[in-house]
């Protein structure tokens, strides 16, 4: 499947106070748990520990599809939602590129 065909999303989550490292683990967990995704990057933001953001890729609608029905999607959004400050955001976004090329 053509990366720009991927369905994705970018996902900002703010930790409680204290909380950052905890959200970071979990979320870096799931992600590899999960196998839904071809590609992923997790980031913190230098001016703020406590605020994840990542960007989702998965390999297709079906295998998302899947992953957000399934009884660890359900663990996992429970654990993190726990830990969180605020309500996540959460855009659904289209990739247009990205390197290397080769990755699905």
């Amino acid at each position: 499947m053509a990366l720009q065909d991927q369905p994705a999303y970018l996902i900002r989550m703010r930790a409680k106070p204290g909380l950052g490292d905890k959200l970071f683990a979990l979320a870096t967990e799931g992600m590899g748990k999960s196998g839904s995704s071809g590609r992923f990057i997790i980031a913190r933001e230098d001016a703020d520990p406590d605020v994840l953001w990542n960007m989702e890729v998965f390999r297709s609608r079906e295998v998302k599809d899947a992953y957000e029905s399934s009884p660890l999607a359900d663990e996992l959004r429970d654990e993190i939602i726990g830990l969180l400050a605020e309500p996540p955001l959460r855009i659904e976004v289209r990739p247009y590129a990205a390197l290397p090329a080769d990755q699905a």
